[in-house]
């Protein structure tokens, strides 16, 4: 049935999408994407002496506000998003066929904020735009067999601590893989080419280190948990015979010194011993082309609204990369 709209309820649903949706603060890092606001806020006569000072809750104040939440929705959720219609009208001009905000309406726009705010970190996989970062990556060509470990270390920088939690606030992502180009039959180089194959890439995220095969053993640290010492936050194990060998990621802050926010990420292939070299038994070598890959996930989405395109949620600056110690 038809309801009557306080604005102090009006503007905590408002305050409720806003959070999610624009700009971060220190005091509450893990919320904002950094985006334009389409909403305003209203004021109600309990903020004004006279009643006829107070804001009115127009549908075009609505309106906006609905837009707001399906950009956050479809941003996190994609094409699955259930769009409505509008609800349009004019109650003074004409009291008789004007469409009425019913309870149901504003309880469905509460309950969709508080799922938004739930996973405000969560985004659709196609409302990533995935790009190669080749001043990150790092190649060890074949010319020398090796053993023991090779390393590959590269930093992310954010031009500041702001656009770097935007960024990952809205879902983006660090992509790390790796691979080894190799023809031959040597069965530990096969083995480190079978796995890393395998592995696929690893997203180091917000809150978290997933990889997207679902293989190896990511972690529960993401960009809000580093420190200025290497942390663990994703490892792969060789196969059965092999399976002290590792490919091993970590990451730390890295202090830039000039006000501008990085992490320093560091790659390891660590070629352990086979497990049984009983008699005469000997480690061998490791040939082929070693490549440790590194790509970004950056956060743009759109949706159309009543035949009309938003920008949902778009991270127009992608961050700089450089390398600290190429793969070797």
């Amino acid at each position: 049935m038809p309801t009557t709209i306080l604005a102090s309820r009006y503007n905590n649903l408002r305050s409720s999408t806003n959070f999610v949706l624009g700009t971060s603060d220190v005091s509450a890092p893990n919320y904002g994407y950094g985006q334009a606001l389409t909403t305003s806020s209203v004021i109600g006569t309990r903020a004004v002496d006279e009643p006829a000072s107070a804001s009115k809750i127009e549908a075009q104040n609505y309106e906006n506000l609905y837009i707001d939440l399906m950009r956050v929705r479809s941003h996190q959720v994609g094409s699955s998003v259930a769009i409505a219609n509008f609800v349009i009208g004019d109650y003074e001009a004409n009291t008789e066929t004007v469409d009425l905000i019913e309870e149901s309406y504003v309880q469905g726009l509460e309950s969709l904020a508080t799922n938004i705010v739930t996973d405000r970190l969560v985004v659709d996989a196609a409302n990533l735009d995935v790009a190669s970062i080749p001043a990150a990556s790092s190649t060890r060509p074949a010319s020398f067999a090796w053993s023991s470990q090779l390393s590959h270390i590269f930093t992310i920088t954010f031009d500041t601590v702001v656009e770097r939690r935007h960024f990952f606030n809205a879902g983006g992502e660090i992509r790390l893989s790796a691979s080894v180009d190799y023809t031959g039959s040597q069965a530990k180089t096969v083995d480190w080419q079978s796995i890393l194959n395998s592995m696929g890439s690893t997203s180091f995220k917000a809150e978290n280190t997933t990889n997207n095969a679902a293989v190896g053993t990511g972690s529960s640290i993401g960009n809000y948990d580093l420190s200025n010492s290497y942390k663990l936050v994703y490892s792969r194990s060789g196969g059965s015979v092999y399976a002290r060998n590792r490919y091993n990621i970590y990451a730390k802050e890295y202090a830039t010194g000039n006000a501008t926010s990085a992490i320093q990420f560091k790659v390891d292939f660590v070629d352990g011993a086979p497990n049984n070299l009983d008699g005469y038994g000997i480690d061998e070598l490791v040939y082929g082309s070693f490549n440790s890959i590194i790509e970004s996930a950056t956060p743009n989405s759109q949706i159309a609204i009543n035949g009309t395109v938003y920008d949902a949620v778009v991270i127009d600056i992608v961050p700089a990369a450089a390398l600290i110690r190429p793969l070797s």
